[in-house]
């Protein structure tokens, strides 16, 4: 039994570092091909998202312009200035870039569209409409197709993209739509796994307890009022449970409803159970000493009066036996003459 029971642990052990090595490994690939294979027809940006703000619905990360394609030189500096517009970003939506200027990567943050509540199945979807535009303003104006990879790194989120072609009039220049891409954020199975584990946990709680109030309040089992101090720990220890969870779900989430507020109402269920088993199956208490039972301060001792009979039958007797001394008396004193 006991090598089973071992065999098992290291079985579940194995499984719950594999997997989180597995999605280590695939939360930090990158789609953006090797400086020397980028492609010369198009530009080529560089999304690097840095941290995900569920309860703000925001996604963060820098934007780089890894090659600018047809808009450079032999020399692959730009030839013209580069104007790129971004939708949905509450930062700016205009990035410019000069003509022989190195670029920079620019900070953005991206508005996403998720519910924290769902934690841990919550998923943001960021849809951003980009175009870039050479010369804008002019009668060289154009447009200079482009391409979006990323880098993503972010612990516990996984991200994938998919590209679609905007619905949006603001982002059509010269009747050419912009192209859109929707930046797709959810949580990774390591942190999921992770929180899974601890709802277990608290749910075990309430069983371990419940079933030990049943069996005292049976009889099976002795009734100790220490007892009830280790449900009360377990009690307080579900707050702090709940608070450790991945992400930091709001109170009121679904897991609220499902799990914890089910979990605290066995528990005080559970010390209700127990409080009425002690009571019914519990020692008395040791009365100090010198201390009278409850009812006998002050009480008064009454005799029983004896029936007639027994009386007469005890005055009868009492005055034979008085008669036979006397007589024994005269006798003694006569035989003594």
């Amino acid at each position: 039994m006991v090598a089973l029971v071992v065999l098992a642990f290291l079985g579940l052990y194995v499984g719950v570092v594999a997997t989180y090595a597995l999605t280590e490994t695939q939360s930090t690939g990158s789609s953006c091909l090797p400086a020397d294979e980028l492609p010369t027809d198009r530009i080529t940006l560089s999304f690097t998202p840095q941290s995900v703000d569920a309860a703000g619905e925001r996604i963060s990360g820098s934007l780089d312009v890894l090659s600018f394609g047809p808009a450079a030189d032999a020399d692959e500096r730009l030839q013209g200035p580069l104007t790129i517009y971004l939708s949905n970003v509450d930062t700016s939506r205009t990035l410019t870039y000069e003509p022989g200027t190195i670029p920079s990567a620019q900070t953005v943050r991206l508005i996403a569209e998720g519910e924290i509540e769902r934690w841990p199945v919550d998923v943001y979807r960021s849809p951003v409409a980009i175009i870039a535009v050479q010369n804008a303003g002019t009668a060289q104006e154009s447009v200079v197709p482009l391409v979006v990879c990323g880098t993503p790194h972010v612990p516990g989120w996984t991200f994938r993209s998919e590209t679609s072609e905007a619905t949006s009039q603001l982002f059509t220049v010269n009747g050419t739509p912009a192209d859109e891409v929707v930046i797709i954020a959810q949580r990774s199975v390591a942190p999921v796994t992770f929180g899974v584990v601890i709802l277990v946990l608290m749910v075990a709680m309430p069983v371990l307890c419940l079933t030990i109030a049943l069996r005292v309040l049976r009889g099976r089992r002795k009734a100790e009022a220490t007892l009830m101090s280790w449900m009360a720990a377990m009690l307080f220890a579900t707050i702090p449970l709940r608070g450790f969870l991945p992400g930091s779900p709001p109170v009121g989430s679904w897991v609220d409803f499902l799990v914890v507020i089910w979990v605290l109402t066995g528990l005080v269920s559970a010390l209700v159970i127990y409080v009425v088993a002690w009571l019914k199956w519990g020692p008395d208490g040791e009365r100090p000493r010198g201390e009278q039972p409850h009812g006998a301060a002050g009480a008064v001792t009454v005799p029983v009066a004896a029936d007639a009979h027994g009386s007469q039958g005890a005055g009868g007797a009492a005055g034979a036996g008085g008669a036979a001394g006397d007589g024994g008396g005269g006798s003694d004193g006569g035989a003594a003459d």
